[in-house]
């Protein structure tokens, strides 16, 4: 009896670990879905710091204090997709360790599924190797977590001097007379994307903070 509720037991555990793992690859996934966002968020701030160059260039001297805003904006765009692109790397590298997991805890489930049906020795063994194996993918894969936050963590900053931007070039679009509107609307486009790329980064530290605790 107390053999069978051991059986049991590692059973459940085994599953619990199975659910866990393809929880983990779901939410893996879903980081590199809001890159997407984030990526292309970017490009556009970078396309914006062109098209506001040319507008303050018409506008001569009434948009002066505006030119110097759309190098800041070149700036940190260039720098967000540059972080963006090292993390797309550290991604791919996040998504092929979190399929392995869930290839290595669905190895081990089927093992443990064959060792109830079977006392053949060899299944001791195949499992012992799973779990190891299982451990070192597992690590590697926290170790490339705690890497990613801090990119994310990057480029909130860069967002929080984006909003700062957006809010100073306000002042210098309405001083840009005839061209006030169109200049206007840069402001009003960094501060939006500003806002979309925050929110998508904000989701992501949260999947990151979910998978540090399921590891943990």
């Amino acid at each position: 009896m107390l053999n069978k509720n051991i059986h049991q037991s590692e059973t459940m555990l085994k599953a619990a670990q199975s659910s866990d793992a393809v929880g983990n690859f779901i939410r893996v996934a879903n980081i590199i879905a809001n890159l997407d966002i984030i990526l292309t968020e970017a490009k556009n701030l970078s396309l914006t710091a062109k098209n506001a160059r040319v507008v303050a260039l018409r506008a001569g001297d009434s948009a002066f204090g505006f030119k110097p805003i759309t190098n800041f904006i070149d700036e940190f765009s260039d720098q967000t997709i540059k972080t963006t692109a090292e993390i797309t790397n550290l991604s791919n590298q996040l998504f092929t360790l979190a399929l392995a997991v869930v290839r290595c805890s669905n190895f081990i489930n089927h093992i443990q599924m064959a060792k109830s049906a079977s006392d053949n020795k060899a299944l001791d063994i195949l499992l012992s190797n799973g779990c190891d194996d299982l451990t070192i993918k597992s690590k590697a894969l926290e170790h490339a977590i705690f890497n990613l936050e801090s990119y994310f963590e990057d480029i909130q900053k860069q967002m929080r001097s984006a909003e700062y931007i957006a809010v100073t070039s306000r002042v210098e679009a309405s001083n840009a007379g005839d061209f006030s509107e169109s200049l206007q609307g840069v402001s009003d486009f960094i501060a939006s994307a500003a806002k979309r790329i925050k929110a998508a980064v904000t989701d992501n530290l949260s999947e990151i903070s979910k998978l540090r605790g399921v590891m943990r």
